[in-house]
C-alpha cells in the first residue's frame, strides 16, 4: 500500500469517529484511558530493583501494550485522535465535529486512567518501593516549568502518531505490534510528556503520597498545571511534525 493510499485511510477513520455517537466515543475513551494507565502501571513496575538503562528500556516495551490494546480494539486515544486533522484538512469533517471528539475522548481517558490509579493503590496493596516510585515521578513531572512541559509534549506525540502511522501501514498482526514498540520505547527512555499517561502517573503519585503518610505537596492544582501545556504541545506536535508535511507531500 501506498503512502496516498495510508493518508486516505487516516482521512476516512477521521471521519467515522467524528460521526460515531458520544456514548460510544466516551465508553471507547475510558477504555483507552484504562490502557494506557495499565501500561503505565507496568512500566514502574518493570523499574523497581532493576539498573536504569534496561530500566528505561524495558518501561518503554511495556509502555506500548496500551497503545497495542487500544490499536487492536478500535479504542479511543486523545493523542492519537490528533490525527483527525487529516480529515479537516481533505474537508471531510467541520473543526467542531473534530473538536467535539476531542472533548469527549479527553475526559473519558482522564476518567479510565484516574480510575486505574485509583484501583492499583486501593486493590492491589502496592509495595513501599512502588509507592516511593509513583510519588517521585510524579514529582519530577510537576516539577517541569510550562516551556519543559510543551516542548516534551511535542516530541512525544510526535512519536506515539509515528507509533499509529506505522501501525496503520502494516497489515499483520506482527507488523502492527513492531509498528508501535519502537517509537514509543524512544519517547519512554526520553522522559517525554504524554497527557493521557500523565493522568496516571500524577493522580497516581497524588495517591501514593497518602499511603505513605507524607504530604510532600503534590496536588491536583499541580497536575492542571502540568497538563495543560502538555496537551497543547502534543496537539502541536502531532500537528506539525505528522500531519501537515504527511499531508503536504501524499494529498494526491
Amino acid at each position: 500500500m501506498n503512502k496516498n493510499q495510508i493518508i486516505n485511510e487516516f482521512k476516512d477513520i477521521g471521519k467515522i469517529k467524528a460521526d460515531r455517537k458520544w456514548t460510544d466515543t466516551f465508553l471507547l475513551a475510558i477504555l483507552a484511558g484504562a490502557f494506557i494507565a495499565l501500561g503505565a502501571y507496568a512500566s514502574l513496575l518493570v523499574r523497581i530493583d532493576t539498573p536504569i538503562g534496561i530500566a528505561k528500556f524495558f518501561a518503554g516495551v511495556v509502555f506500548s501494550s496500551g497503545l497495542i490494546m487500544i490499536t487492536f480494539t478500535g479504542a479511543e486515544l486523545f493523542t492519537g485522535n490528533v490525527l483527525m486533522i487529516f480529515s479537516i484538512l481533505f474537508k471531510k469533517i467541520n473543526f467542531y465535529k473534530m473538536l467535539k471528539n476531542w472533548i469527549i475522548v479527553y475526559f473519558g481517558n482522564l476518567l479510565g486512567a484516574v480510575f486505574i490509579a485509583f484501583c492499583v493503590l486501593l486493590c492491589l496493596k502496592p509495595s513501599p518501593e512502588y509507592l516511593n516510585l509513583a510519588l517521585q515521578t510524579a514529582t519530577s513531572k510537576v516539577e517541569l516549568n510550562t516551556l519543559n512541559c510543551f516542548i516534551s509534549g511535542i516530541f512525544c506525540n510526535w512519536l506515539v502518531c509515528m507509533a499509529v502511522y506505522m501501525a496503520q501501514c502494516a497489515k499483520n498482526i506482527q507488523g502492527k505490534i513492531f509498528g508501535i514498540i519502537f517509537p514509543i520505547t524512544i519517547f519512554v527512555i526520553a522522559g517525554y510528556e504524554h497527557c493521557v499517561a500523565n493522568m496516571f502517573f500524577i493522580p497516581n503519585g497524588i495517591f501514593a503520597q497518602y499511603f505513605l503518610q507524607n504530604d510532600f505537596g503534590l496536588t491536583f492544582s499541580a497536575f492542571i498545571k502540568n497538563i495543560i501545556p502538555v496537551t497543547f504541545g502534543n496537539i502541536f506536535g502531532a500537528f506539525i511534525f505528522v500531519v501537515l508535511p504527511l499531508w503536504k507531500v501524499y494529498k494526491k
